[in-house]
């Protein structure tokens, strides 16, 4: 089988740097969430630049990477979500555009919040990870006698966090590929 080494080195190097924001996200405990997106935005960088196969390919050792170097591993489970996530929207994205703003939109916040709750879920209550809260956090969190004014806030954060993703993902991706295009002229 013949591969052409451009997709390899542009995989391998996104995979590098989504690493290495993995690790800087364990480093900067202050902005976790941020270098996870990054990192989240590098892996499906890897999906746009190549294809399916090296975008999940540097998902994997993404996440293999990060899980041995992190040395907070619930956060893993944030980076595979939202990598996913980015991943599957460049999907829609190409499947669905044209069909309506409301279909396009409407799967895209679907298919966010089943990943994003989904794991969540299974890294507190299933691996046993606190994942982006810290334990501290968490413990407060369960002292506390109104707990659904946490929760509503929660939501209300994480569907601005899909949109803001969303939006600066898009546009930097296709900034970046105006870039490496005409890079070639």
């Amino acid at each position: 089988m013949h591969v052409k080494s451009t997709p390899v080195a542009r995989g391998g190097i996104f995979t590098a740097l989504a690493v290495i924001s993995i690790i800087l996200a364990s480093v900067f405990s202050f902005s976790t969430l941020f270098f996870l997106v990054i990192a989240a935005c590098f892996t499906a960088f890897a999906y746009f630049f190549s294809d399916i196969r090296f975008g999940l390919s540097a998902l994997a050792a993404g996440a293999i990477l990060g899980f041995l170097f992190s040395p907070q591993k619930g956060i893993i489970f944030t980076y595979i979500g939202i990598a996913v996530y980015l991943i599957l929207a460049q999907v829609i994205e190409r499947h669905f555009f044209n069909k309506g703003m409301l279909k396009y939109w409407g799967l895209k916040c679907l298919v966010f919040n089943a990943l994003f709750w989904g794991l969540f879920f299974i890294a507190v209550g299933v691996a046993g990870f606190s994942g982006l809260f810290s334990a501290r956090a968490i413990n407060y969190f369960n002292s506390l006698s109104v707990k659904w004014v946490f929760v509503v806030g929660l939501v209300v954060v994480t569907e601005v966090l899909f949109v803001v993703v969303d939006r600066l993902f898009f546009m930097v991706r296709n900034r970046l590929d105006d870039v490496i295009r005409n890079s070639g002229n």
